[in-house]
């Protein structure tokens, strides 16, 4: 569509010149008429002086434009807290604050910038953070999920290598209170090589106070060695501490040229070493727990060792009087078949309803325990193994009615000291005839 023609439409220069020239050669036209005698009209001099006014106001417009640009821009700067020197050309003036303006302008795109650029580096922070807390919670998940100790360590190990971008990371680890230091992750870095530095650096290990830094900023001290023994450039490796003796070693090395450690690196490195100092200690108590447990979690009958301490006392004492001492294994041979088609809730009530019914069957002078996941053993005092045979079909007799065909069972007996002479000995003797699948 065609623009209509307006005197608005068109630039300042233009509409000068337009003035000019309707205020100056207007004149000058009337003046050449007016020399060569030629006579002017009311009307013509009316239209004249029209066309010379319209001029005037095309001009004041243009000055207008000028002086409401000056004054927006002076406001302008007043808001903004800058000082306006004083000058009486107002085009001048104008030309001042449009520069200060302008200066203004670059100013405030540099620091949007900068804070672009900061805003960009805080992000940064703030996801590395998250990254951190997330990988902490992914390993307090594994473990309240009783993952092995050492397969949460790695999980540490391998992201905190990521978190850091170093060359190598690792963590090693006492065995227990008086072991040796073993390795427990190492990303790489050959074990050799690593073990080679545990081994050499055992001592100071043992004796760190806090976390070991060589970098650009700390190149000299008594630990400046380790970097070169590692194959790196730079090294930070914090102790694991528990109960204040150093219990393990978390480390991090790379080989950037003139680089150094931020405290947000130390951190995490300390936070890290914390994480699995607290794992390590859990291992440990977890350990000593079971050592002391004699009783089956499930159908609190007594658990393996139990078994196997009890089975050994008894057949020590029927040796010293001369006695029997009869043993029977009942495997259940179609137990993940059961778990399969039930569920394992099933499975599990089934489990706890079958050990009191064959605790039950048994005689009050009987040991009963659960040896494996789908097996029951029983030490029958003072039994030879035709008595441990009824035993046995009394038991068989007693679950068949509850269960029926929904479970398959078996028997074997064995006797001390026909068929071994220690616990060990009878309990294998047992679950090989008895030929069931145990599930431990």
């Amino acid at each position: 569509m065609k623009k209509k023609f307006s005197i608005n439409n068109l630039s300042l220069v233009r509409r000068k010149w337009i003035g000019v020239a309707l205020v100056s050669l207007m004149p000058l036209l009337i003046f050449v008429y007016y020399v060569y005698g030629y006579y002017i009209s009311i009307w013509a001099a009316v239209i004249l002086l029209a066309l010379i006014f319209l001029g005037w106001t095309i001009i004041s417009e243009v000055f207008s434009s000028v002086s409401k640009v000056h004054k927006n821009s002076k406001n302008t700067l007043r808001e903004l807290g800058e000082y306006i020197p004083s000058v009486d050309d107002e085009v001048n003036s104008l030309d001042n604050m449009m520069s200060l303006l302008s200066y203004k302008v670059k100013a405030g795109l540099e620091q949007m910038k900068d804070f672009n650029r900061i805003t960009g580096e805080l992000n940064k922070e703030v996801s590395k953070k998250v990254l951190i807390f997330s990988t902490i919670l992914q390993a307090n998940d594994l473990f309240s999920k009783n993952s092995p100790g050492k397969e949460v360590v790695v999980f540490l190990v391998d992201h905190l290598q990521q978190l850091l971008e170093s060359k190598l990371c690792f963590c090693c680890m006492k065995e227990n209170s008086w072991g040796e230091m073993k390795i427990v992750s190492a990303v790489s870095i050959e074990n050799e090589k690593l073990e080679k530095f545990i081994s050499s650096k055992k001592s100071e290990i043992f004796h760190m106070k806090r976390t070991v830094l060589i970098d650009e900023n700390n190149k000299h001290n008594n630990f400046s060695s380790w970097p070169h023994d590692l194959n790196v450039i730079n090294l930070a490796a914090a102790p694991i501490f528990l109960k204040g003796e150093v219990v393990g070693l978390v480390g991090v090395g790379n080989d950037r040229e003139g680089w150094s450690f931020v405290s947000d690196d130390i951190d995490v490195l300390n936070l890290f070493s914390k994480n699995v100092g607290l794992i390590w200690e859990h291992e440990q108590l977890s350990t000593k727990i079971e050592e002391l447990e004699v009783r089956d979690y499930l159908t609190n009958l007594y658990n393996e060792k139990m078994v196997i301490q009890r089975l050994g006392e008894e057949i020590k004492r029927s040796t010293v009087y001369q006695r029997p001492c009869g043993f029977i294994v009942m495997g259940i041979n179609n137990y993940d078949e059961y778990q399969k088609e039930f569920g394992l809730i099933e499975a599990e009530k089934m489990l706890k309803k079958m050990s009191v019914i064959f605790k039950g069957s048994l005689r009050a002078i009987d040991i009963a325990g659960r040896i494996g996941a789908n097996v029951f053993g029983a030490i029958l005092i003072e039994s030879n193994k035709r008595q441990s045979q009824e035993i046995a079909k009394k038991v068989e007799v007693s679950l068949m009615p509850v269960f029926g065909d929904k479970v398959q069972l078996t028997f074997s007996v064995a006797e001390s000291p026909i068929n071994g002479i220690t616990a060990k000995e009878i309990m294998t003797f047992a679950l090989t005839n008895n030929g069931v699948s145990e599930n431990k």
